[in-house]
């Protein structure tokens, strides 16, 4: 539990922690962003659309062997594009496939600064929102929003266009 979950209006100055284990190489988190190798992954959205990947060399261990080289990994950004609210469970509705190789536990939205609590929703995965994933978001998450997580694995733009 981080002090952001504690007392969330503190995200409105002070960012999320980041797992650098599982993130790229250089990233760093700002109150309404994400930075990989200084790309920001908001204005690679506004240049590329959504959803977009961004490759980049993976983090090094804290203790690595000597043979050790970095693999490539990857960030996804994506957009909000439904939000329901029924029965007090919120189902979320991206513009992207999620693939299995994301790391659903760092999903953070980018884009707005939001003070809301973090509430369980769920993430969709078909027209329907019948099959989903279980993630950590702001309980204020809207449509339009940006949402960014990151893959072990490098991905290409049409792994993650729906089909």
């Amino acid at each position: 539990m981080t002090l952001t979950s504690i007392l969330p209006s503190l995200r409105a100055s002070l960012p999320d922690p980041l797992d650098p284990t599982v993130w790229p190489a250089r990233t760093e988190a700002t109150v309404d962003d994400v930075r990989v190798r200084a790309v920001s992954m908001q204005r690679l959205a506004a240049v590329a659309g959504t959803p977009c990947v961004h490759t980049a060399e993976q983090a090094p261990p804290r203790y690595r062997p000597r043979d050790w080289h970095p693999a490539d990994v990857c960030v996804t950004v994506a957009t909000v594009t439904r939000v329901r609210r029924p029965w007090g469970v919120v189902f979320v509705e991206l513009d992207a496939a999620v693939p299995d190789c994301a790391v659903l536990t760092e999903v953070r939205v980018i884009g707005r600064r939001s003070v809301a609590p973090v509430a369980e929703v769920t993430l969709a995965t078909n027209t329907t929102g019948t099959a989903g994933h279980e993630v950590l978001l702001p309980a204020d998450v809207r449509v339009g929003d940006l949402v960014c997580f990151p893959c072990v694995r490098p991905l290409a733009h049409r792994d993650v266009v729906p089909r």
